[in-house]
């Protein structure tokens, strides 16, 4: 009796080994196919990540990729959020909201000077998206819910009234503010030290 328990529970502990590795080797096959896309984006434009170039790079057959995608503006959307992460500072308990917006400005303007080298391919990308409909409607509701979440968890730190406006609206205008601080340091990066991204955002802090 005891043996057949035994057994049985080697089987279960196998099993779900088996189902951990394969879901360790999918993530890894499909981060290897973000990399590989999100490379080709950067060093030759968005054109050029066909997908047989993605799957080439990644060392892999274009089948891997359907079957880890649901098609090529999937794989695309994983991109976009792989190299343009949403831009957020940890935050430091007992800080205050105007020191949180230092911090968020410092986030920016770090993120701006990491992104700079890859900037033109981000422009590229971004123009693709706004040409095809289905890709943006996808990063759309990506960045909806990106917001929200963000929102909850900026409440969740700091109360209602010591925020400039409500959090929805306040995270949308944040996040708009470092982008196009970023696109002007792009541009012109001496223009655009890191006190000037820590101002602009501790002025969302006077009230």
């Amino acid at each position: 009796m005891h043996d057949v328990y035994f057994w049985a529970m080697d089987e279960i502990v196998s099993d779900k080994a088996v189902r951990r590795r394969s879901g360790a080797k999918r993530e890894r096959t499909r981060a290897a196919l973000i990399a590989a896309a999100g490379d080709l984006i950067r060093d030759q434009g968005y054109e050029a990540a066909t997908l047989e170039a993605i799957a080439a790079k990644a060392g892999m057959t274009r089948g891997a990729i359907y079957g880890n995608f649901a098609n090529r503006d999937d794989l695309f959307a994983e991109v976009a959020l792989d190299r343009w992460a949403p831009v957020m500072p940890e935050h430091v308990p007992g800080t205050s909201f105007r020191e949180h917006m230092a911090r968020l400005g410092r986030a920016y303007a770090l993120a701006a000077r990491q992104r700079a080298p890859v900037a033109i391919h981000s422009a590229s990308f971004q123009l693709q998206v706004r040409r095809h409909e289905a890709l943006r409607r996808r990063l759309a509701v990506q960045g909806r819910e990106l917001i929200e979440n963000t929102a909850r968890e900026l409440l969740r730190l700091y109360p209602q009234e010591e925020l400039p406006m409500p959090a929805v609206p306040l995270i949308k205008a944040l996040a708009a503010l470092g982008e196009g601080l970023m696109a002007a340091y792009f541009a012109d990066p001496d223009e655009y030290p890191e006190e000037v991204f820590v101002a602009a955002f501790e002025a969302f802090a006077v009230r």
